[in-house]
């Protein structure tokens, strides 16, 4: 959201030069990014501070979190296709995945291992796992690093389809508000993702997270529908489907993905594509609930790719009673959602672990498992509503 990129301009990054390198021999080298250029020093994290200063100071506190879900979503529910405003499964009937948001990549470097994943999935019962690849930073993300970044997201997603997840691949603008800035980039990246993924249905494609602003050719013109947003999707899927004519593509929607009704009135054309909502519920409420329900009477196909249990900046506490009016409207309509955020070394209170302190160490974070002591306030939360279980709520209705 708006108030969130003064947060990701001192986003913490983890200084490392182990690169995934699954991409590389799927495809021909004409096609491969250039050899691994050096990540930046210039920035550090928290999660840089060794865990022995750590481990000297309080006690260790164990993974224990156990499996309650045995079901492989993959296996479940095979084939995702769009029918109407449904997202359904290979045999028509409707499906509403619920699952967790990485944060931006840059700040969760190593995270979605095959320890995380069990957890996720198994212990937190995750049918969908988001991968936000930040495009374009201050001075990180994907344009100035598209090697790093490509091999990390193809090891993420090769560790993910493995336990047969359904995987939302995320082009993250942020600071690049207007899609069309690096449309090259985002064509060739889609275009390689797809020639790897396209024959895998965990494969998801959300082709830009959150337009917003003013147009970076024009800046007395906004980041509009009809004349920017549209045009920029229908150029990448494009692309896309020259590999992949089946998996389902979401495209952001004017005004940080919170107008979905605006989209409503001039939908792409094509199958399986849907589009993005994004709330946070501390700052956004009935407005942007009834957008939701303007555009679902007009036919739109939606997905929330990413809500917060915060306000819009990330931070102030975690809003239960207003959480649970938005999950009402999307059950209501059967959207799929995930939430912002795991594994990121951001402090934001929507975080759904708590950041790296004397309570646990770095090594326990990617060990997986995490007893509740690990949870924060929104993750213990979070993981009730993928479970499909009560909740107690605090007194007052608003936590920390």
């Amino acid at each position: 959201m708006r108030s969130r990129v003064l947060n990701a301009a001192v986003a913490l990054f983890i200084c490392v030069s182990v690169l995934f390198c699954a991409c590389s021999s799927k495809l021909p080298p004409e096609t491969l990014p250039p050899q691994p250029t050096a990540a930046p020093t210039s920035e550090t994290s928290e999660e840089t501070i060794p865990s022995e200063t750590i481990a000297e100071t309080e006690p260790s506190i164990g993974p224990n979190s156990t499996s309650q879900v045995l079901e492989v979503p993959v296996e479940v529910n095979g084939q995702l296709h769009v029918e109407g405003t449904q997202l359904v499964n290979e045999y028509g009937m409707p499906v509403q995945l619920k699952g967790m948001s990485s944060g931006g990549l840059q700040s969760c470097f190593q995270f979605f291992n095959d320890d995380v994943c069990d957890t996720l999935i198994q212990d937190w019962g995750c049918t969908v796992i988001r991968l936000a690849m930040t495009s374009h930073g201050l001075d990180n993300g994907y344009t100035y690093f598209p090697d790093r970044y490509f091999n990390e997201v193809c090891g993420y997603m090769d560790t993910l389809i493995e336990h047969g997840v359904y995987v939302i691949v995320d082009w993250h603008i942020l600071f690049d508000g207007d899609p069309t800035e690096y449309q090259e980039d985002a064509v060739d990246f889609f275009s390689r993702i797809s020639a790897l993924y396209g024959d895998y249905p965990n494969v998801i494609y959300e082709v830009c997270n959150e337009p917003n602003g003013m147009r970076f050719d024009d800046p007395e013109s906004p980041v509009d529908w009809d004349n920017c947003i549209k045009p920029y999707a229908e150029t990448v899927i494009a692309a896309i489907r020259e590999n992949d004519p089946d998996n389902i593509i979401i495209v952001g929607t004017p005004t940080w993905s919170q107008d979905v009704d605006v989209a409503s009135l001039n939908p792409i054309d094509g199958d399986n594509i849907m589009y993005t909502l994004h709330f946070y519920a501390g700052s956004h409420g009935e407005d942007h609930m009834d957008k939701v329900r303007t555009a679902v009477a007009n036919g739109l196909p939606i997905f929330c790719t990413e809500w917060g249990t915060s306000l819009d900046s990330g931070n102030s506490g975690v809003f239960y009673t207003e959480t649970l009016e938005w999950m009402a409207l999307l059950d209501e309509y059967n959207i799929s959602w995930c939430n912002w955020s795991i594994g990121t070394a951001i402090l934001e209170s929507s975080n759904a672990l708590r950041l790296y302190s004397n309570r646990f160490t770095v090594e326990q974070k990617i060990a997986g498992h995490w007893p509740d002591e690990m949870l924060s306030d929104s993750g213990l939360f979070v993981r009730s509503l993928i479970l499909g279980r009560d909740f107690d709520i605090p007194e007052g209705g608003y936590g920390t």
